[in-house]
């Protein structure tokens, strides 16, 4: 599949209420626990505008590049990071590097974490009451987005 017509999650910010039910939904997919610290996903609330700002991995591939034990690597079935927990040492080197700050660190396991697509069924996307979170190829979401507008 191009690397160009893989799905990756998406924000409208103006749409997210700031419930974060998203977060709660990650985590517990992933953790089995109901933990915001431990959601790929973050919503951060931005006091000045009056705005809340879903954060999730753009795929960006800094994490990659920085990583010293290649443990992070892009699936080649969704395009997704994926950290290899048997390689990953806790060095945090990869959290530090992501210009978006959406890498976490999971102190009880010792690892990285980071938004895996869920293995292309992204959780937060499906359970977001607001329809703020989408699941789409860049184009795709252009393309909702000017319908949207136009509406």
């Amino acid at each position: 599949m191009n690397s160009e017509i893989k799905k990756r999650i998406f924000a409208q910010n103006e749409k997210c209420n700031g419930c974060r039910i998203c977060e709660l939904r990650c985590s517990f997919e992933h953790e089995k626990v109901f933990s915001p610290f431990l959601s790929r996903i973050q919503v951060i609330k931005n006091e000045v505008e009056g705005i809340t700002i879903p954060k999730v991995c753009v795929i960006c591939g800094k994490c990659i590049e920085a990583c010293p034990e290649k443990a992070i690597s892009k699936s080649p079935i969704t395009g997704a990071i994926q950290i290899d927990k048997e390689l990953c040492t806790g060095c945090k080197i990869c959290v530090e590097a992501c210009p978006f700050d959406v890498m976490r660190f999971n102190p009880e396991k010792n690892i990285a974490i980071t938004c895996d697509l869920c293995d292309g069924d992204p959780q937060c996307v499906k359970y977001c009451p607001e329809e703020a979170l989408h699941f789409k190829s860049a184009k795709e979401f252009a393309e909702y987005k000017r319908k949207d507008l136009d509406a």
